[in-house]
């Protein structure tokens, strides 16, 4: 983790001070403004470091065979209607042909349980609905998933129909931000964490929150009432803090509800 510059000038300054006992005091005096200059530039170096670090760890974590991040990237290589070959010389499954309009897998939710993997996919329809898969489209997917799944685990391909969540928000905005900007702006913010959930198939109170908070004009958030109805459940369920999506994605109640307060009133 970086270093504040603060602290790496104090570094700095206390070893200079014991190899050169007869520097200034002042605070004001060049050969300060200097390690100044260099905390600032490795300052700078340890920051791209931690981003680099960050960046290797998030691509070694997705690639790393065997890790549900893993699972979820290969999931979205599957190419519907394309058959999957082996190379004998890489030991390695491929496609004959790199056709991207033939990814139809979308929305990828994979996650462990005490029976094996449950992996939850969805695609888009020709509006940019996240609609479940067809029989055809669930079985040849499923088939894809046996061929490079680990020996021994236990695969359960799910594409069903969208959970449904319904909220009501208030949402206070700041009024120098005209009325009609800030609703259309929450609006899109809405519809971006819908399509934006993570492949852990959970939906956090929270994130919607931030999300909302994360739009042009908005002060603060008050989730007043979240609730969640899936395949598995009769009805509507209160969320409080989070919930596991049943299908792994999910489409807003028609009765949801935002209600612009301005700060000022």
């Amino acid at each position: 983790m970086a270093r504040t510059i603060n602290e790496i000038q104090r570094q700095i300054v206390d070893g200079l001070r014991n190899s050169h006992p007869d520097l200034s005091d002042s605070k004001v005096s060049e050969w300060r403004l200097w390690t100044y200059v260099v905390a600032v530039a490795i300052y700078s170096f340890e920051i791209i470091l931690d981003l680099f670090r960050t960046e290797v760890n998030a691509l070694t974590d997705r690639i790393t065979p065997g890790t549900t991040r893993w699972y979820a990237e290969m999931c979205y290589r599957f190419q519907h209607g394309h058959e999957l070959l082996f190379d004998e010389k890489t030991a390695m499954l491929y496609y004959a042909k790199d056709d991207p309009d033939a990814r139809i897998i979308r929305v990828v939710a994979v996650a462990e349980g005490e029976a094996g993997l449950s992996v939850k996919v969805a695609k888009f329809d020709e509006a940019g609905k996240i609609i479940p898969l067809t029989e055809d489209e669930r079985y040849n997917f499923a088939g894809y998933v046996d061929s490079f799944k680990f020996a021994g685990v236990e695969t359960e391909v799910i594409s069903t129909v969208a959970d449904c969540i319904r909220y009501r928000l208030d949402v206070y905005y700041d009024p120098a931000v005209p009325r009609t900007t800030v609703r259309e702006k929450v609006k899109q913010a809405l519809d971006d964490f819908r399509i934006s959930l993570s492949f852990d198939a959970m939906f956090y109170v929270q994130r919607l929150v931030d999300a909302v908070m994360a739009a042009d004009g908005v002060v603060t958030v008050d989730p007043v009432s979240v609730s969640r109805q899936g395949a598995d459940t009769e009805g509507f369920l209160p969320v409080t803090v989070m919930t596991e999506l049943y299908s792994g994605y999910f489409n807003y109640a028609d009765d949801c509800e935002f209600t612009l307060i301005s700060t000022k009133q």
